[in-house]
């Protein structure tokens, strides 16, 4: 179904996640999953939590996330209550759902976004091409976006002190 969708667009985004899609055909399911959890859930250089980056495991982060909810309920959404609001496909979501806004969220979290596309190319993951995709349909990236990523990559997530 989203490669007949893509196929349909004629939008450079779509080349990306075509690239995905005939990466993952006819791969098992289990197998996809474990990729998944290789991929994401057991490297803080890939975390789908975007403010990670920019707070990492601090107090501020947490007025971070409610500052995102906010956001989220000013215009009329309410994301699950399972996830954390900075997960990037609930950002996404939004995005979809409240275009303006959502984007406006996106570019903040651009150099995040940047840094997690450059460590999947990195790790060699296909998911480095859905990533692509969303850095692709944002404004930019100006060089002031690339070099934000490359002080996240080199700081690391910030800690308490």
């Amino acid at each position: 179904l989203v490669r007949d969708c893509l196929t349909e667009l004629s939008i450079p985004a779509a080349a990306p996640l075509l690239r995905f899609c005939a990466t993952v055909d006819g791969v098992p399911l289990l197998d996809l999953a474990a990729a998944y959890v290789r991929t994401f859930d057991r490297s803080r250089r890939r975390a789908l939590h975007l403010t990670y980056y920019t707070d990492g495991d601090t107090r501020r982060r947490g007025s971070t996330l409610a500052a995102l909810k906010a956001r989220y309920r000013a215009h009329g959404w309410a994301p699950p209550e399972d996830e954390l609001p900075d997960h990037l496909p609930l950002m996404l979501e939004f995005a979809a759902r409240c275009p303006d806004p959502g984007t406006r969220l996106l570019r903040d979290h651009r150099a995040a976004l940047e840094l997690l596309r450059m460590s999947l190319t990195d790790h060699g993951s296909p998911y480095a091409d859905v990533l692509r995709a969303v850095c692709d349909t944002l404004p930019g990236p100006s060089p002031a976006d690339r070099a934000a990523a490359l002080a996240l990559a080199r700081g690391g997530p910030p800690t308490e002190t």
